[in-house]
């Protein structure tokens, strides 16, 4: 068998030590990772999965005659999930899109091998920026792993694709002054709307919400010294709450809005701020980069980086903002250092 051993019934291990579950299904023999190396624990999966593949072959005796658009096709349905926020839905209908534009989908599932994959994923590269080709890659891991799942072929013709290296980018992040200035300055325009988009920057700025908390944010989520950030299809990112410490400048901004209701009534303060940034002569900012002001200016002010990630809604403990924002706290402790005579 070359590279893979005989170690069990219908279990196989790769010469990298990952077991494998090797069975006929639907007159096909496949071959499907159980995910570990300890026998002990792929024998306990060996039967689940193997039910499952065969009841994927028992409802879809047609299988072997299955194209890579019917099969994308399915992927789809299995994406199209109604618990997904809009922008989710909108994401994953495009990342079918591309594949549905670059894949042969009349072409027969069993005859996409791994070398019409890599054949694949080179145009991909080469048309789409490096983070939209790795969007669509994980879709296509999904297409792959139908493939298997239906007996049409034992591996994954995807599965030796790697993703693209993406250059991390500059990070840019405004100071306390410049963030002020900025304010100041939309509301000096004395526009119908100017007031409210330097509140809503200003709110942005001081609370690291996502454009989306902020815009389904209402006067009634602030409880005393808290601001309860809620889900929604408008709202967090995960659907799920988290309460914010309100901070001197966010409870200024917050006695100037709404108690109940929305807290704003326009859609999004971009356009004002992008001017601001023109009329000032500084570089143009984002409503994101508002966000990574918010954790700089935590961060500065010697809150610990768990906590600010609490704040922002990360979910991983403070991993992603170490590796975003750490460098803020190593400087912090040069100059701490310094004080040590």
């Amino acid at each position: 068998m070359g590279d893979w051993k005989q170690i069990g019934e219908n279990l196989v291990r790769h010469r990298g030590g990952t077991i494998y579950l090797r069975a006929k299904v639907g007159g096909k023999i496949v071959r499907v990772s159980l995910e570990t190396e300890d026998l002990r624990i792929a024998k306990i999966k060996r039967d689940s999965k193997l039910e499952k593949l065969r009841e994927v072959a028992r409802k879809d005796p047609q299988a072997a005659g299955r194209t890579l658009g019917d099969l994308l096709a399915g992927v789809g349905d299995q994406l199209a999930q109604p618990h997904l926020k809009d922008d989710t839905r909108r994401y994953y209908v495009a990342m079918i899109g591309i594949l549905k534009s670059t894949l042969p989908t009349d072409l027969a599932a069993k005859e996409w091998g791994p070398n019409d994959a890599r054949l694949w994923w080179k145009k991909v590269v080469e048309k789409y920026a490096p983070q939209r080709a790795n969007n669509a890659l994980r879709v296509a891991r999904m297409l792959g792993a139908a493939i298997v799942a239906r007996g049409l072929q034992m591996d994954d013709p995807t599965e030796k694709l790697r993703r693209v290296p993406i250059r991390k980018k500059k990070l840019v992040v405004p100071s306390r002054g410049l963030v002020e200035s900025i304010i100041a300055e939309i509301a000096g325009q004395r526009k119908r709307d100017s007031t409210q988009s330097a509140r809503y920057v200003g709110f942005l700025a001081y609370s690291g919400m996502r454009h989306g908390e902020a815009h389904a944010a209402m006067g009634e989520d602030a409880h005393g010294e808290w601001f309860e950030i809620h889900g929604g299809d408008k709202g967090t990112k995960n659907h799920e709450s988290r309460r914010l410490p309100i901070n001197a400048p966010l409870r200024a901004i917050l006695d100037e809005l709404p108690k109940q209701g929305p807290l704003f009534t326009i859609r999004t303060p971009r356009i004002a701020l992008a001017n601001a940034c023109e009329r000032l002569g500084v570089p143009h900012l984002r409503l994101h980069d508002l966000r990574h002001f918010f954790a700089t200016w935590s961060i500065e002010c010697e809150v610990d980086v768990p906590t600010v990630a609490k704040w922002l809604g990360h979910k991983d403990g403070g991993v992603l903002a170490m590796r975003t924002y750490g460098h803020l706290r190593d400087a912090h402790s040069l100059e701490s250092a310094k004080k040590l005579k």
